[in-house]
């Protein structure tokens, strides 16, 4: 009778990882690990990470890994797919645990998310996974999602994003449509918006206008609040929409006036000229807004809504300095408040942003808690 040895049994033949395989690419080319860092544009620090297996190579990963070393994405996935498979038949409990926590923590903000009661505590991996598995709604745990369906729409946006930081950003866009999710709208009225944006100029020096003017906003069925950014998303707005209504975020990270006003009007611009099948929402951080023309047209219209042009040709003789007295006349003779008047200037280099301090105060202090999530 043939002896049988039960599978179960066995153990794995020793796996190498991609790392292993990448040291013998840079091996045949005689490169360094600073030759490899400036190609790829990774960090030396998080390439060695790579090197020594301690980091995944994602899809995005083998794409470049396959373009330098004149391969397939496939192999690159493959080779990473074989040794997680076979580290994963030698860790212990505890690595596992570390290593599940540390697969999320590298691909969500967990403790910023803790601090801001975005997620409850947990003690386990497996507490903390299925908590995570609320969040984004996933029978599963896998990140490649948000490779495939998101990154892509923040790339076109911005060459600043990459896998790590997006996922942040990305973070932050999916707690955003959970607030959105708990509003009951009424109806979106395209017409009533843009009524309601022709007049955002005027909403600036009204009393309590940045509140009436979210109410108006909410007459024409758009949903505006407000809701913190989180660490090296460096986000100041967003728009999309939940179901048939447009959503309209701001995140606060310039708390002043002028900067609501404009970012606001900027994601109404996008609501009204972007947003469709193609592009789902668009997250931004306006101070990249010059690099892609989308934001550029948005920009001019959220400029146009402002008054930005009649501002720069009524001061355009006020440069380094200029004068409390006229900035009060070009308010009223526009009808802005000063601070937007102040604020485009100096955003135009004309003047220094010290001078905002005469007519600006912290934004969230003056925005109903109702709408501060």
């Amino acid at each position: 009778m043939e002896n049988r040895v039960s599978t179960s049994a066995l153990k794995a033949a020793r796996k190498f990882g991609p790392g292993y395989f990448i040291r013998e690419q840079m091996e045949l080319r005689e490169w360094t690990q600073d030759d490899l860092s400036a190609v790829t544009g990774m960090s030396v620090k998080h390439l060695n990470h790579i090197l020594q297996d301690k980091l995944p190579v994602s899809i995005d990963l083998a794409r470049i890994f396959a373009e330098i070393f004149n391969n397939s994405a496939t192999y690159w996935v493959n080779l990473n797919t074989a040794y997680r498979l076979w580290l994963s038949q030698e860790k212990t409990p505890e690595e596992q645990e570390a290593d599940i926590k540390a697969h999320i923590y590298e691909r969500m903000p967990i403790k910023d998310m803790l601090e801001k009661g975005w997620i409850g505590s947990f003690k386990t991996a497996a507490e903390l996974t299925q908590q995570v598995l609320n969040f984004w709604k996933w029978p599963s745990l896998d990140f490649s999602i948000l490779d495939k369906q998101y990154l892509p729409c923040l790339t076109r946006k911005s060459e600043a994003y990459n896998q790590f930081n997006a996922s942040y950003a990305i973070t932050w866009y999916r707690q955003a449509q959970l607030v959105a999710e708990t509003f009951r709208p009424k109806p979106y009225d395209r017409k009533k918006l843009e009524s309601c944006y022709d007049e955002i100029h005027a909403f600036t020096t009204l009393e309590n206008g940045i509140n009436r003017f979210i109410e108006a906003l909410a007459d024409a069925g758009v949903i505006l609040f407000v809701l913190p950014h989180l660490k090296k998303t460096y986000l100041d707005g967003a728009a999309f929409f939940s179901g048939q209504n447009p959503v309209i975020v701001y995140t606060g990270r310039y708390k002043r006036i002028d900067n609501f006003w404009f970012t606001v009007a900027h994601e109404i611009a996008h609501v009204l000229l972007h947003l469709n099948e193609e592009i789902p929402f668009v997250l931004d951080n306006l101070k990249e807004s010059d690099h892609d023309h989308l934001e550029k047209e948005a920009n001019a219209l959220a400029a146009a809504k402002l008054k930005h042009s009649e501002i720069k040709a009524y001061l355009q003789h006020y440069t380094q300095y200029l004068p409390p007295a006229k900035v009060e006349e070009c308010a009223v003779r526009y009808n802005v408040h000063p601070a937007v008047i102040v604020g485009k200037m100096a955003h135009d280099d004309a003047i220094s942003y010290k001078n905002l301090a005469r007519y600006n105060e912290n934004v969230l202090g003056l925005i109903d808690a109702q709408y501060k999530f």
